[in-house]
């Protein structure tokens, strides 16, 4: 999908759901009764950021620091401390801090290495009720079944998951992109934005302290998404 995400209006009442690990996959509904547009899709709002784990930082950045440009730090944060390499639920990570308290983290992976959180997204998702069509409740068991087996997924066969968990969601089938203000528009801590498609996923994430939960805010992490994801999938 080459849209970022909200088109009209945000629907009231929605559910929010975390649909993985560590909130990789921040899909959620909007509880936002504003009106929004952004210039590419849809902002959808979420349970809370992901978190990196400390524990899990290396010593030196590798070439995953490299899928943002210092003029892409630039854009969505201003200033960025060096980038720390790290892991979050268990997935590539790396990091900057900002003078205000802040902090961008980006995630690039294979689809097949993110699709390893799915049984507890597609746990939550069924919970939520929100997953209503029992031929789309059958190709996520199956597919959280086959993982939890042990088995890998095929880089595209987790794309096409990663679709099928937006649509649940709302989105177009096909969506391959999301964007997400945490945890509403009206009070945003982070803006998250996720893509998974040529077999790679891509997360870039902004937390700071003064979100307004604009869409201009929202058009720039999805502009960064897009050139991450395209260094991510080489």
């Amino acid at each position: 999908m080459s849209n970022v995400e909200c088109l009209g209006s945000l629907r009231a009442g929605r559910i929010a759901v975390v649909v993985a690990a560590s909130a990789m996959l921040l899909l959620a509904g909007c509880s936002s009764d504003k009106s929004g547009s952004a210039p590419q899709g849809k902002v959808a709002e979420s349970a809370a950021p992901s978190s990196a784990d400390p524990a899990a930082e290396t010593a030196a950045p590798n070439a995953l620091c490299e899928l943002l440009t210092p003029a892409d730090l630039s854009m969505i944060a201003g200033e960025a401390s060096e980038p720390k390499a790290l892991a979050v639920g268990g997935l590539p990570a790396c990091h900057w801090e900002t003078p205000a308290g802040g902090r961008v983290q980006v995630i690039g992976t294979s689809a097949e290495k993110w699709a390893t959180q799915l049984p507890a997204a597609i746990e939550q998702v069924k919970k939520s009720g929100l997953l209503d069509d029992p031929e789309t409740a059958r190709k996520l068991e199956a597919a959280r079944d086959l993982i939890a087996s042990g088995k890998e997924i095929a880089p595209d066969r987790a794309c096409e998951l990663f679709s099928t968990l937006l649509e649940v969601q709302g989105l177009p089938a096909g969506s391959s992109r999301t964007v997400n203000l945490i945890p509403t528009r009206e009070n945003p801590k982070a803006i998250n934005g996720q893509t998974c498609s040529g077999g790679r996923f891509t997360s870039v994430q902004l937390v700071a302290p003064n979100l307004s939960g604009s869409d201009d805010e929202a058009s720039k992490i999805s502009s960064v998404l897009t050139k991450a994801h395209e260094r991510n999938r080489g």
